[in-house]
């Protein structure tokens, strides 16, 4: 039957695509990746990391950990924390912190737009059954 469907028409315009978690690692220890970027994202934006948890589905003292781990395995600070009192907490990211969220940003966004390159170089014909 060809006639075009609804379905086989958005088919037809559905393009196959790379999703990877891109972490860096050193000698086999987390560095970095995207559950942390998503936490200094989210800090970045909202100044709490209590509050990011809880919109990532997480506790606070799991972020707490995640962070600090990165931290120590970078060898330094990615958050500023202020402790709470009568104008409460808080959190952001550090210069160091800022900059490297940047350059991950731009490095997941580069490294995705290759993968799709290589993913139509490569697969893209037997993908569409071509």
């Amino acid at each position: 039957d060809k006639r075009y469907t609804l379905e086989r028409i958005m088919r037809m315009h559905d393009t196959w695509t790379v999703t990877a978690a891109l972490r860096i690692t050193r000698g086999g220890r987390k560095g970095f990746g995207p559950g942390v970027a998503q936490l200094l994202d989210g800090v970045r934006q909202s100044g709490s990391i209590r509050s990011t948890a809880a919109a990532m589905g997480m506790s606070y003292n799991k972020a707490w950990h995640i962070l600090r781990a990165c931290e120590d395995e970078l060898g330094f600070a990615l958050l500023e924390r202020r402790t709470g009192g009568a104008h409460g907490g808080g959190a952001r990211l550090t210069e160091q912190g800022q900059a490297l969220l940047e350059h991950y940003e731009a490095f997941a966004k580069e490294a995705h737009a290759a993968l799709n390159t290589l993913l139509d170089k490569h697969l893209g014909g037997e993908l569409d059954g071509k």
